[in-house]
This record gives C-alpha cells, sequence and structure tokens, in this order.
C-alpha cells in the first residue's frame, strides 16, 4: 500500500532523514519507534508533502506516486494525520474542528455517526470550543478529524503522549478498534508498550535512518534498548 524508497529530508543545511525506505502493507500497524530528536516527526511529515522544504526520494500511496505532490493532494488519496501535540483549532467549535477536512457541501453524516460512535463525548460537547477540551479528549478530537475523510491509513505521531494512563487506554482499544475495521497505520512512538500492543513489525529509527526493523514476536528486547535507551513498560 505505501512504498517508500531512499527518501531524504533536509532543514537548511541539517540532513535530518538519511536514505530511509521501507513498505506498509494493507491492514498492517507498522510502529516508527525512535528517542526524541532522532527524526520521527520529520519523517511522517517528509511522507505527507508537510515538511520539510527539501526532501528527495520514492514515495508511493496506493499506487499512486505522491513523491512530488502538495499536502492537500496527498491527503485526498487517502492519508490521514493525527499529529504531535494534537494540533486542534482552540478557537473552533469541536464539531468545526471535525469539519476542517470535509469538502464544502459533502459532509457525510455516517462519517460523523462513526466518530460519535467512537467518542460520545465529542457529540455532547460540539459546540464548544476547542480549547475547553481536557488533553485526552483534544487527542479524541484529533483522531476523529483524521477519520472524517474515510482515510485508508492514518499516520499517528506520538498518539498518547502527555496522556492519562485511562486516556492511554483509550487511544490504544481506538486505534485496535480502526485497524479492526481495516484501516492501515503508522504509529510514531517512543512508548514501548504501545508497540507490542498495536504493532504488526516496527522500524528503530536512530540519526535519521532505520538501525533495526523486526515483526513484533520476534522483537529483541536488548536491541530496542540499545536503541531506544530507557524503555517504557
Amino acid at each position: 500500500m505505501l512504498e517508500v524508497r531512499d527518501l531524504h529530508a533536509y532543514y537548511g543545511k541539517s540532513h535530518i532523514i538519511q536514505g530511509v525506505s521501507f513498505d506498509v502493507s494493507e491492514g498492517e500497524v507498522i510502529g516508527i519507534l525512535g528517542r526524541n530528536g532522532v527524526g520521527k516527526t520529520t519523517l511522517l511529515r517528509s511522507i505527507l508533502g508537510l515538511t520539510p522544504p527539501k526532501r528527495t526520494g520514492f514515495i508511493k500511496f496506493d499506487d499512486v506516486v505522491i513523491s512530488s505532490l502538495p499536502a492537500h493532494k496527498i491527503a485526498e488519496v487517502g492519508l490521514g494525520y493525527v499529529p504531535q501535540g494534537r494540533r486542534i483549532f482552540p478557537r473552533l467549535t469541536v464539531m468545526e474542528n471535525l469539519m476542517l477536512p470535509v469538502t464544502k457541501g459533502r459532509v457525510n453524516k455516517e462519517d460523523l455517526e462513526e466518530v460519535f460512535n467512537y467518542f460520545p463525548v465529542l457529540k455532547e460537547r460540539a459546540k464548544q470550543l476547542g480549547s475547553t477540551l481536557s488533553g485526552g479528549e483534544q487527542q479524541m478530537l484529533a483522531i476523529g478529524r483524521a477519520m472524517m475523510k474515510r482515510p485508508k491509513l492514518i499516520i499517528f505521531d506520538e498518539p498518547t503522549e502527555g496522556l492519562q494512563p485511562s486516556m492511554v487506554l483509550k487511544v490504544r482499544e481506538t486505534i485496535k478498534a480502526l485497524c479492526r475495521r481495516g484501516i492501515t497505520a503508522i504509529i510514531a512512538d517512543q512508548n514501548l508498550e504501545n508497540a507490542l500492543e498495536l504493532c504488526d513489525r516496527v522500524y528503530v529509527l536512530e540519526k535519521g535512518t532505520i538501525r533495526y526493523t523486526e515483526k513484533r514476536e520476534n522483537l529483541s528486547l536488548e536491541l530496542l534498548n540499545k536503541y531506544l535507551g530507557v524503555i517504557k513498560r
């Protein structure tokens, strides 16, 4: 479904992503693991055409070459994004945030109801400003917003970062439910427990390159500790 080949990304003279290649098959959940600052977010945003200003390499999604497409065109082929830190619009209502990805005049009530089925609190607070939601509720909103265009693949960047334990479990169960429904996912994370719970395969990123890849059932905790440092269990 997703093919990335020899991807390089730069911020100015800084060479952040250095020749990354990987594949994601339909229905898979892939983990991108690594410490802070190794390039996880830059890798994801490069795939989505968001940043950085200079990137090279080949990216194909669902038989469409997206390497040179602008971000809004990439979103149209079926890629959804849940960014690190939620990045909802605090001065817009919950409903207005959910409607942002939707083409004007093409709101699908079934899509909206599906979001509300996953996150009933969003329906209850549809008219409230985004700024009034808790951190966990804002993450629900960010996931719901990504769901509104029925993406084939959703990219999650640190989906449980900064959340209380009960909300971590809620987000994790939601991702599981989405994947059972057939959505493919990429999850960038530092949290090993998320990888062990959610991912079919993991790639470990260090200094902008992939250092280790393995199926979940064959993961070496010794190697993960080497690349991740203190493992979060």
